[in-house]
């Protein structure tokens, strides 16, 4: 049935979907009439009966009273007659009975109808009855046809209502749908059209009920036109995304094995075809198990699927790492590192596995390198510190079994940075090669050789039966390394300083072992190098107590007991401050403010010397903040230890304090080093000093001429700064060739570009002679000593240029006028020698050089050079009788100390001060008519000539 109503043409559907529904209508109006029509038949039947009987019953009794039967019998058939419903009508009376019958009305409904209507006769029983006598019962029955007649012409008028309904709602109906009809058919055509071509759309026409369903088509084809561009656009994308996931896949440098659900293969790259012997073709569709199969290396038992175990658990296996090989097709095994993991979608349905293993053969190889390169020094391939610590542990434990005593020895050559410096880092690699295979010749097979680092080298020497026996191997060894080497076209001779301990003599641990081999190394060194020396007990001690003041300075340290003293650093010829230099004083709680002697020697290197350097680098920014505070700009220069320069740190430590000081300007540090700190590892140290340019902070070279520096280095060490050390400038005055070096420095620092500071000035004269050379910046106790902090604002408000800088700052003098200087400074010495006396002191001058004016060397000059180029001034000319008087003075004032005459010596000594004053006033203005009219021609002759 339901395939018949698919099948039928849509307007049949809808005409029969309405008659239907018109007939369901029809059919509750043909219901509601019969219910109707029968109650009202009854009703009337009723009625009828109740009528007749109420009419026939008085006048029946009236004809029993009066015995008329006949009319009684006439009454009830006129009755019959005139209501044709009644179909008969008796009287019972005792035993006589009196009916009357009608003629039946024929029936005009069908018999179905009768049975349908269920309209049947219904006697009716009524007593007839004359006040209280009874006279029988009237029985009336009426014939049903007649009211069925009724309703069958009712019944029949409703269905031809209903017929007429359900045409005129077919007609209607149709009508509708046919003016409907070509609008469908296009929508329908377009609809059929639209499988092919999804550009096509219907036409908007007929009703708007047709308009509507035309637009919600074309909107419908509209969106699936849309999702089919956007299915080929995706199906174009994914194309090319499998594409490249496949060309992925390939170049992968893993192998990969990718699995369905079932653990079966569906891909796999080269990679993977290469380490398992599988093709791609003949593996695809195979369980995973069949083609990577995981073996125990050491058992040959196979390990189970990380493919399976994935798939079960639903979670990634991997770590299979140095313990498990993939035995390929051909048998052969190859260890690997596997990670399986499942594939899931979005969802969390499990779509399959990917199997991703690499070889990892190299990387075995590499691990056993690195493991042998942790254990041995690579230029030597001799064992490094771990496995000789390793071995001398050993060596130990075996000698508690066995008693033998063990030396451990080390040593270091002589002379090998100048050869490495000399030659190049090539030539002092070979070096160390060769020293390491003649060490080898001389020592036995169960004695150890490592190297430590740079020229350093140890030694273990088990299974002695006595100490002279290490003593004989480690001279030996010193005999054979002393022999000349070869490198290349240049023969060297070097040599060895070793240090040697014995265990058990020597109770200790490998490392204390090394430590007290070390010292003796050290103690050999310092003995004359080229030598060998075992340690004892009495240098431990010394050592103890280096330790213990080590220790009580690193608590210094930590406990900031140190502070720092400022140094200033002047500009002699403009008579200004340029600058301080930090540095440390230790602030002991017990002994006072120590001098840098007191800490100094324990922490010229490592990691205190190092935190010094930091708490300096702190101090001294934090107090430019506090001068800048009071309106005060300076620079203040910080010494920095080898180790801190160099130590991978440095700039670090740098960076961070200039940023918790960031209001100072650029250019406020400057950073002192000593010349081995740069040419030690020159390469770095041009590094680090950039990396200060960079940070906006100066480099001093500080001590320059007392190192290694060359021009070479100079050139290529970019120092803004070199400061001359102090041991030339004090004998400046009386060493020509402490003269000469500084005026080369000077004249190195020009050519360079960098500035020159003399440290040490402790005369007016050393800074004339100074600014001569070209050094113009100078520090030094005849400036001012270093002082706290604190004093530094009020030193620097007082403190003026010694006058003598003045008088030669704008004028540029020839070094023959060098002598002139020296005159005053001789002068000076001669009268400090002279005054010691008053103390005690014995007498430091020859007799000469006491008693006769030209004997001393201000009369030795005034005699000879200066007569020469100053003998035409008149200040020259009277400088004679005066300093003939100074050592008549100074030759009376030596006696009376030798007598005892106190009071006159003292006397005298306040005449000689007056003298000297005298002297020395005449000594400038002597400058001052040199300066402003030079030295009269005719005393330059001679010496010109």
């Amino acid at each position: 049935m339901k395939r018949l109503w698919s099948r039928l043409p849509l307007l049949a559907r809808l005409l029969l979907a309405v008659l239907l529904a018109v007939g369901l209508a029809g059919g509750l109006r043909l219901a509601l009439f019969f219910g109707e029509a029968t109650a009202q038949a009854q009703a009337q039947q009723a009625r009828t009966l109740a009528l007749a009987g109420e009419l026939l019953a008085p006048l029946l009794a009236e004809a029993a009273v009066t015995g008329d039967y006949g009319a009684a019998s006439e009454l009830m058939h006129r009755l019959v007659d005139t209501d044709p419903a009644l179909a008969e009508v008796e009287w019972v009376y005792g035993r006589s009975r009196m009916k009357a019958a009608g003629v039946p009305e024929p029936a005009v409904y069908p018999r179905w109808f009768e049975t349908l209507i269920g309209l049947e006769a219904q006697p009716h029983a009524r007593p007839v009855r004359l006040g209280d006598v009874d006279y029988g019962q009237l029985l009336l029955t009426i014939d049903p046809v007649g009211l069925r007649n009724t309703i069958w012409l009712g019944f029949q008028r409703q269905m031809l209502a209903i017929g007429a309904a359900m045409m005129a709602a077919s007609v209607l109906l149709s009508a509708v749908l046919f003016s409907s009809l070509q609008a469908l058919r296009a929508i329908l055509s377009a609809m059929r059209r639209f499988r092919g071509d999804s550009t096509v759309r219907a036409p908007v026409l007929g009703s708007p009920e047709t308009r509507t369903l035309a637009e919600n088509f074309n909107r419908m084809a509209d969106e699936i036109a849309a999702n089919l561009a956007a299915l080929r656009e995706a199906r174009a994308h994914w194309q090319g995304f499998a594409q490249l996931h496949q060309a992925t896949l390939l170049a992968i440098a893993d192998a990969v094995i990718v699995c369905d659900a079932e653990g079966q293969i569906t891909q796999m790259n080269a990679v993977a075809e290469r380490l398992t012997g599988w093709s791609r073709s003949k593996a695809t569709g195979r369980a995973a198990r069949e083609v990577f199969r995981l073996v125990d290396p050491a058992s040959g038992l196979v390990m189970p699927d990380p493919v399976a175990a994935a798939l079960h658990l639903r979670a990634a296996i991997g770590g299979r790492t140095g313990t498990a090989s993939l035995e390929s097709r051909d048998g052969t095994l190859w260890p690997v590192e596997a990670t399986a993991a499942p594939i899931r979608d979005e969802a969390g349905v499990l779509h399959g596995c990917v199997l991703v293993f690499r070889d990892r053969t190299q990387h075995e190889q590499i691990q056993q390198r690195l493991n042998w390169q942790a254990l041995h020094d690579a230029l030597t391939g001799l064992p490094n510190r771990y496995l000789f610590s390793d071995r001398l542990a050993q060596a130990i434990a075996r000698s508690e079994r066995q008693p033998q005593l063990i030396a451990v020895c080390l040593f270091d050559l002589d002379r090998f940075k100048p050869v490495n410096d000399r030659l190049g880092h090539a030539a002092g690699d070979e070096l160390l090669r060769q020293v390491a295979r003649r060490a080898q010749e001389v020592l036995r097979d169960t004695d150890t050789l490592a190297r430590f680092g740079g020229d350093e080298f140890a030694l273990v020497l088990p299974d002695l039966r006595q100490v002279d026996e290490a003593e004989s191997i480690a001279q030996r060894l010193l005999e054979r390394l002393a022999e000349p080497f070869v490198l290349g076209a240049e023969t060297v001779e070097i040599s060895a300083s070793l240090g040697y301990t014995v265990y058990p003599f020597d109770p200790g641990d490998p490392d204390l072992l090394l430590r007290h081999a070390d010292q003796a190394m050290y103690a050999a060194k310092h003995s004359g190098r080229n030598r060998l020396h075992l340690y004892d007990v009495a240098s431990d001690q010394m050592q103890e107590a280096h330790r213990q003041q080590l220790d009580r300075v690193r608590l210094a340290l930590e406990q900031r007991e140190f502070e720092w003293h400022y140094q200033p650093k002047v500009d002699m010829r403009r008579g200004v401050v340029v600058g301080f230099e930090a540095l440390a004083r230790w602030r002991h709680p017990e002994r006072g403010l120590l001098s840098p002697l007191a800490f100094l020697p324990y922490m010229e290197s490592g990691p205190l010397a190092i935190e010094l350097g930091v708490q300096a680098l702190e101090a001294a920014l934090a107090q430019l903040e506090a001068w800048a505070a009071e309106g005060f700009q300076t620079r203040v220069a910080v010494n920095v230890a080898p180790d801190h320069f160099t130590a991978d740190r440095f700039v670090d430590d740098v960076r961070a304090v200039l940023a918790r000081h960031p209001s100072l300007p650029s250019g406020s540090l400057e950073i002192e080093i000593v010349e081995s700190a740069a040419i030690d590892d020159l390469a770095r140290a041009v590094a680090v000093i950039e990396a200060c340019h960079v940070l906006g902070v100066t480099v001093a070279l500080d001590d320059f001429g007392t190192g290694y520096a060359s021009l070479s280095y100079l050139k290529r060490l970019p120092v803004d700064v070199l400061k001359i050390d102090q041991s030339f400038v004090r004998d400046l005055l009386d060493d020509r060739g402490d003269l000469a070096l500084i005026e080369a420095v000077a004249a190195l620092g020009s050519v360079f570009g960098r500035r020159v500071v003399a440290e040490g000035v402790e005369l007016a004269e050393q800074g004339v002679v100074l600014m001569r050379l070209g050094c113009d910046l100078a520090q030094g106790y005849g400036i001012a000593r270093p002082m706290p902090a604190a004093e530094v604002l009020a030193w620097r408000e007082t403190w003026r240029a010694d006058p003598a800088w003045a008088l030669w700052a704008d004028t540029r003098w020839e070094l023959s006028d060098f002598p002139l200087l020296v005159a005053q400074y001789d002068h000076l010495r001669w009268i400090r020698t002279v005054l010691a006396t008053l103390d005690g002191a014995p007498v430091r001058l020859g007799h000469e050089e006491l008693v006769d004016h030209h004997a001393c060397r201000l009369g030795h000059w005034y005699d000879t050079h200066g007569r020469r180029r100053y003998g035409a001034l008149p200040a020259y000319r009277a400088l004679e009788p005066v300093h003939a008087e100074v050592h008549r003075v100074g030759r009376a004032l030596v006696a009376a100390a030798a007598s005892g005459q106190k009071e006159t010596a003292a006397q005298l000594g306040l005449e000689l001060l007056a003298l000297k004053d005298r002297v020395l006033e005449l000594l400038a203005r002597l400058q001052i008519e040199v300066l402003h009219a030079g030295a009269p021609d005719a005393a330059l002759g001679d010496d010109q000539a």
